[in-house]
């Protein structure tokens, strides 16, 4: 098993598009093992989500389609 100081040492020399991933790994699998209790908290733990989708209830339906 790695340790988590060496894990860290990895991390952090990982550029940022790789750190975004991760972290959404990282989310989801928190949410597969059940340390959320409901897909809002799920959601709502990835950065700029909840404003993404309220942005989205706002948005007409007429400029959801082309």
């Amino acid at each position: 098993m790695v340790n988590r100081d060496y894990m860290k040492s990895q991390i952090d020399v990982l550029p940022e598009n790789i750190l975004e991933k991760l972290q959404e790994y990282i989310i989801f699998q928190r949410f597969n093992i059940g340390l959320f209790d409901n897909d809002t908290d799920y959601l709502e733990s990835i950065p700029g989500m909840a404003e993404s989708i309220r942005i989205g209830m706002n948005t007409p339906i007429s400029e959801c389609f082309e």
